[in-house]
């Protein structure tokens, strides 16, 4: 029997709403090739229930225990008991760091913030620093990674001959140096979290000193015709290059004269000029001169002639049974680049690469050993090798060294430096003529920048007839344009002072010669930037009808972005429009006057954050308040979720367009019949009141 208490009790249920749980996000951390499960439990699971796992863009990842992500094998569904739905994902990489989302239907029941365990990193580059004596120079290393890493500075020293590290006993971010005049050096940060690799960054203070020069034979003989070598060797720092003099004249590079430096040390460089073939009127002192902003230097050096003699040829018979034959020539001449002095030692090296020939792996091989370990003599005179020889045999037999327990160790950029401008060289048809060439010898190694940063790139060549560089930058403006190639320099060097995030891309050093060869490399720039958020400060209500609040936001690396009012934590649509730009999307369904308030747009990467707010204001007629629904808008589904405790604001009134009025006539006639219901349910309440009363008496 149906009682009056009931009735009443049914009808108060109707008028009261429940207020749904707010979902607060639990951090689940795991490391990259490893396995983590992310928890959620859900009870009473009915017969048409599903229980569904969703990625941080709503795409479904398992429905029940049926995995539907594209990589089904990554993802499992591991029950211990019938109400435990955790998700397990399998060799982590970065990429799977995201929120994560259980539902049961269209409920959420657990939101899992997954954080990938990242080594640390260091943003700041390596620095060269040069100051004076008594400055006090700050040093810093901003790091990241996943935990915080801790930092600790080192200083350079050497021990025994031997280059090692002092702990300075600091640590942090930040380290402050002032300067004495053995303070230079090369200064380390190291982080450290306990994943590998740690970072380190190189910090190389130079306490500018008037430079010292010193020449380590003040006088040098050689015959006409025969090369030479003269140095002269400086200390100081922040020097500029020695500059050579001969009867007062400066001397410059030309075919038969080079100049050269190596660094013996941190502050002491040797400063190096050859001059090849002399002639009668090379013999003299010879001055290099050197300045700094603490003043200038200079030492001299005599070359002297002296008669040439008659020798025995310097050629000696090549006796090695694999290699006699298999070049032009039969006789050597020590020593050969690799360093061996004698044919005994090279004919020990040559058999421990012996064994990868008998694989068959190149028919270059073995003239390219040959010619390596017993470099071919004619007239005293070692012949080059064609660099064909290493090119061949680089790409046919690395796999082969590796399967017999050897490494490939030689650098075919050498063959070309070796060529030194002959017309000819040494192959497997005997002597040929050299073809036109161009090889990259070195370049800039891929950059990792923050906004506001320099960008230097190199790019080194070696070519036997004249070319050209040009740089050249390759970007994509959206994800669905095609990459264009733009032209940005034409020097070896390219640099640019304060770095955008539109610097970012492949840059491209390329190289062609007057015969047309060319050769390139790539070089990727990425640029890392704190959040920036752009959105319409207000929108008009639309009563009625469906609207989309967009936010956009560039940031890298990319932000976390959520939507929120109030306290409360609107689910996001994301669109993708560059690798640095985004929108993320709310949809609000059926507007009414509950949707009316304040919508903030937060975001959030390692770099930084930043928000907007838009707010949704009535410049029309009121209208009576219904609960609002938030709808978001994916390229795969559409998702519906309805506010519980918004709030509207009161916006003075305007006058609305015709559409709004006709629109309001309308709603107001909808008004009318759902005040006459309401009225009904009223009287139909006080008509139940009134009966249990004279019941009860």
């Amino acid at each position: 029997m149906f009682y009056p208490q009931q009735m009443l009790s049914v009808i108060i249920a109707g008028f009261i709403s429940v207020k749904a749980q707010v979902i607060q996000p639990i951090n689940v951390t795991g490391a990259a090739g490893t396995q983590v499960t992310l928890p959620c439990q859900v009870r009473n699971v009915g017969l048409y229930d599903s229980v569904v796992w969703q990625g941080s863009y709503q795409e479904p990842i398992s429905v029940n225990d049926r995995i539907v992500a594209m990589e089904s094998m990554k993802y499992e569904i591991k029950q211990k008991h019938s109400g435990d739905w955790s998700l397990t994902i399998s060799n982590l990489k970065s990429s799977d760091q995201a929120r994560y989302t259980c539902m049961k239907g269209a409920t959420e029941v657990q939101v899992v913030d997954l954080w990938i365990k990242a080594p640390p990193r260091i943003l700041d580059q390596n620095k060269t620093i040069d100051s004076f004596v008594g400055e006090t120079v700050m040093l810093r290393c901003q790091v990241t990674g996943i935990p915080p890493p801790t930092v600790k500075w080192y200083k350079e020293i050497m021990d025994s001959g031997e280059t090692i590290r002092e702990d300075l006993g600091i640590t942090g971010a930040y380290f402050s140096l002032t300067l004495s005049e053995d303070s230079g050096g090369i200064y380390i940060c190291q982080a450290d979290n306990g994943i590998q690799p740690k970072a380190d960054r190189h910090f190389r203070i130079s306490v500018e000193l008037m430079p010292i020069i010193t020449v380590s034979m003040k006088q040098i003989k050689q015959e006409q015709g025969k090369p030479t070598r003269l140095q002269c060797m400086v200390e100081g720092h922040s020097l500029g290059k020695v500059k050579w003099f001969y009867k007062g004249r400066r001397i410059v590079r030309d075919d038969r004269i080079t100049f050269s430096a190596h660094n013996t040390s941190s502050n002491v460089v040797t400063y190096f000029m050859a001059i090849q073939s002399l002639e009668s009127g090379d013999f003299g002192i010879y001055t290099c001169k050197v300045s700094n902003n603490a003043g200038s230097a200079e030492a001299q050096v005599e070359l002297v002639e002296i008669l040439p003699e008659i020798k025995a040829t310097r050629c000696e018979k090549l006796n090695n049974e694999h290699c006699v034959g298999i070049l032009q020539s039969n006789f050597t001449l020590f020593p050969n680049s690799r360093g061996d002095k004698t044919l005994e030692e090279a004919s020990v090296m040559f058999e421990q690469s012996f064994v990868v020939v008998k694989s068959t792996c190149s028919k270059y091989l073995l003239p390219f050993l040959c010619g390596t370990y017993f470099p071919p003599c004619v007239n005293d005179s070692i012949i080059p090798l064609c660099p064909y020889l290493c090119d061949h045999s680089q790409a046919g037999c690395m796999e082969s060294f590796k399967k017999y327990g050897t490494t490939w160790s030689y650098n075919c950029i050498d063959s070309y430096h070796q060529l030194n401008k002959s017309k000819e060289c040494l192959g497997i048809s005997g002597v040929e003529k050299i073809a036109p060439y161009i090889k990259v010898t070195d370049v800039s190694d891929d950059q990792v920048l923050q906004k506001g940063d320099k960008l230097n790139l190199h790019c080194n060549f070696i070519s036997n007839t004249d070319y050209t560089i040009k740089w050249y930058k390759i970007s994509k403006n959206s994800y669905i344009s095609r990459p264009e190639k733009n032209e940005v320099g034409s020097e070896e060097n390219y640099a640019i002072g304060s770095v955008k995030d539109a610097d970012a891309g492949v840059y491209v050093c390329e190289a062609s010669n007057t015969a047309g060869v060319t050769d390139s490399r790539n070089i990727t720039v990425d640029v890392e930037f704190a959040p920036k958020v752009t959105i319409q400060p207000e929108v008009a209500l639309m009563t009625g009808l469906d609207m989309i609040l967009k936010c956009d936001v560039q940031g890298n690396p990319p932000p976390i972005v959520t939507w929120s009012k109030g306290t409360r934590k609107l689910s996001t649509g994301r669109q993708m429009h560059t690798k640095y730009s985004f929108t993320y999307t709310l949809k609000l369904a059926d507007m009414n006057v509950a949707h009316l308030g304040k919508y903030n747009c937060s975001a959030t990467n390692i770099l930084g954050s930043d928000f907007g707010i838009t707010s949704v204001k009535d410049y029309g007629k009121p209208m009576k308040e219904s609960k609002p629904e938030f709808e978001v808008i994916s390229s795969n589904s559409t998702t519906k979720t309805t506010p519980q405790d918004t709030q509207p604001e009161t916006q003075p009134n305007r006058e609305s367009s015709t559409a709004q009025i006709a629109g309001e006539k309308s709603r107001e006639s909808q008004a009318v019949t759902n005040q006459c219901q309401t009225s009904y349910l009223f009287f139909s309440l006080l008509l139940t009141i009134f009966t249990m009363k004279v019941l009860h008496h």
